[in-house]
């Protein structure tokens, strides 16, 4: 879909809110982590969005679905907009690299769901870091201890976005084929 227009068609427009909407679904189904941390799946559906449809889609998708989740919570609606922007690099970084040179493999899916997830975990913490330590002016020791929990997390989400992604990526590209939804 992404290669042969750039242009914004209805159909991207609904495979993007069909994206958005698994994004959110599936950061519900979680593990809480103490208070400052969870084990969840939106991020598999995040970078499987940029696997499948590419670059914009993957991003958009990826940040808005993990937006609305955030607009569901009154702890995370402040920072929403930061969620989108860190959100959008998981589904953006993984449909660049996988359709980068227009042939789909293994190994470049593997790549671009690492390297989005990579990115995001790196942009979460620094984010995390910014918030607890410079406005909300919490002692760098409870700042580091919150952020080690955080980035232990944060590495179980980016590792079950990579394998569960680059699984479904390859078990449903044929019947998104099969279907005249994914041209590659």
């Amino acid at each position: 879909m992404e290669k042969t227009s750039n242009r914004f068609t209805v159909r991207r427009l609904a495979v993007t809110g069909l994206l958005s909407a698994l994004v959110f679904v599936f950061s519900w189904i979680q593990i809480p982590i103490g208070e400052v941390a969870r084990i969840h799946l939106g991020n598999v559906f995040c970078a499987l969005s940029g696997l499948l449809f590419g670059p914009l889609t993957g991003g958009l998708a990826s940040g808005f679905g993990s937006m609305l989740f955030d607009f569901t919570n009154p702890l995370y609606i402040a920072e929403s907009w930061i969620t989108f922007i860190t959100k959008f690099f998981i589904g953006f970084l993984a449909g660049l690299i996988a359709h980068r040179s227009g042939n789909i493999s293994l190994g470049r899916d593997v790549l671009g769901a690492s390297v989005g997830s990579v990115t995001y975990v790196a942009l979460y913490l620094l984010k995390s870091f910014i918030m607890k330590f410079y406005i909300e002016g919490q002692a760098l020791g409870a700042v580091q201890t919150q952020l080690v929990t955080k980035g232990v997390t944060s590495l179980i989400n980016a590792v079950l976005a990579v394998v569960v992604s680059v699984l479904l990526a390859k078990a449903v590209r044929p019947a998104l084929r099969k279907a005249g939804i994914l041209s590659e």
